[in-house]
């Protein structure tokens, strides 16, 4: 089965006493069309591809904020901005639009954003983050674990929060924590199976 790795985070550091609801919902999201409306970040991702394919420039870049509606304007503004900063910053090389997939249990976590640096020829898998607020640190942590599993033989992983404008990285695999998602993992899966039996 596979699942969005914002799903499978939103799950194992949920409420537990929700989980089968969570499942639930998560399983019937699966089911629905998608739709561009309810994609905030539509916009900003295409002009990224677009920026970093050389089709805009960089002043159309960091103008795109004009050519949104007055409700994403500023983060859009921001977005833009922290974007080129932190790719200067961090000696970001553009990757495109890349799936990753980590399989936990039988459950398969897929996320397709993300860039990587390059030092002393050692890759670092940089997922890109295009929430509106900061990842909680535990939810961080989780997220960096999904990586490291999905891409074991990198240097090093990290999150880019653009809102915020953050790096967050890890070079190592934290056990613990791996465990506690292989956990979480195997009960979202007897849960769905649960909920498929009974369908």
């Amino acid at each position: 089965m596979k699942i969005r790795v914002s799903q499978f985070v939103d799950f194992a550091y949920g409420d537990k006493r929700k989980d089968k609801a969570k499942v639930r919902s998560i399983i019937d999201a699966l089911d629905l069309p998608y739709d561009p409306v309810r994609d905030r970040y539509k916009q900003f991702r295409e002009a990224l591809i677009s920026f970093e394919d050389q089709k805009i420039s960089t002043k159309e870049f960091l103008s795109l904020y004009s050519s949104v509606s007055a409700n994403k304007s500023a983060g859009y503004k921001v977005l833009c901005q922290n974007y080129l900063d932190l790719k200067e910053d961090h000696a970001l090389i553009w990757q495109g639009r890349s799936p990753i997939e980590a399989e936990i249990v039988g459950l398969h976590i897929a996320t397709a954003w993300y860039l990587r640096t390059e030092a002393n020829n050692q890759r670092r898998i940089i997922f890109l983050h295009f929430g509106k607020e900061q990842l909680p640190r535990k939810k961080e942590r989780g997220l960096l674990t999904i990586l490291r599993l999905a891409k074991p033989d990198s240097a090093g992983v990290g999150i880019l929060n653009i809102q915020p404008g953050t790096l967050i990285t890890a070079t190592r695999l934290d056990q613990s924590e791996a465990d506690y998602l292989r956990k979480r993992a195997e009960k979202f899966v007897t849960f769905a199976k649960d909920i498929k039996a009974g369908d």
